[in-house]
């Protein structure tokens, strides 16, 4: 009975533990998933099992082109180009420059805003994303925001962008965002578009194009980045960009 009661205060003190500090124990499980996710993966690339590649953005100030493409050359890239109607990412043509230099297929992001017109922003990114050719799909990031307008004011506005750049480029835009994001905002009218899926845990549900499996892979040249991963069900010539 004595041994009981005291299991009992062990068991209710690791409860009280865990509860206390929920959000540390679910950031370490969340960075244990993570890693496993990373380490699985990586181990599979070196196998060639799947087609890789990485999104890049300003804040990787520093790049070593050669000893990445050295030690573990991407089969893809795409970079932040825009983002609203007025920004453009301070390293977009230089790294593509760098990409296309180094014979490394790639494409280019523009980072959805709730502040702007989804119409001035594809301009925006068409102006300055200088996609031709061999070049892969252009991509629409559309992300979580605490402070955002309606869904049906949201998938207006998306329904915009997607509009001006299947009228330059004659394809819609792959659409990066969550599974979450997709399933209760963007599915009543965005349900037969590609799509990018970031998801640390688990691979996706349904059909995809690329998945984000981690946003911590250590790419050797780069450092810690986001590393994604083509459906294995599709050919990465099929979303890159043809002549009219």
């Amino acid at each position: 009975m004595k041994k009981v009661f005291i299991y009992s205060i062990i068991l209710l003190l690791i409860g009280t533990l865990l509860f206390i500090n929920k959000r540390r124990v679910y950031n370490y499980a969340r960075n244990v998933l993570i890693s496993i996710n990373t380490n699985r993966n990586s181990a599979q690339k070196e196998n060639g099992d799947f087609v890789w590649g990485i999104d890049i953005s300003h804040h990787q100030k520093s790049i070593d082109w050669n000893l990445l493409v050295d030690k573990n050359k991407p089969d893809f890239i795409f970079f932040k180009c825009t983002e609203g109607q007025t920004h453009q990412d301070t390293k977009y043509q230089l790294y593509k420059r760098e990409a296309d230099k180094r014979g490394i297929i790639n494409g280019a992001y523009h980072f959805f805003s709730y502040q702007s017109p989804g119409r001035n922003q594809a301009i925006n990114f068409i102006k300055h994303s200088n996609l031709k050719e061999g070049d892969l799909y252009p991509v629409l990031d559309i992300e979580y925001k605490k402070n955002r307008p309606s869904d049906k004011k949201i998938r207006k506005q998306v329904k915009e962008f997607c509009e001006v750049i299947k009228s330059k480029y004659r394809v819609n835009p792959i659409i990066y965002c969550e599974y979450d994001y997709y399933n209760n905002i963007l599915k009543p009218d965005f349900d037969g578009y590609n799509y990018w899926i970031s998801n640390l845990y688990r691979e996706p549900k349904g059909e995809y194009v690329f998945w984000q499996y981690t946003d911590r892979g250590n790419v050797v040249g780069i450092g810690k980045i986001d590393n994604n991963r083509l459906n294995s069900n599709k050919k990465l010539s099929d979303f890159i960009l043809k002549s009219k």
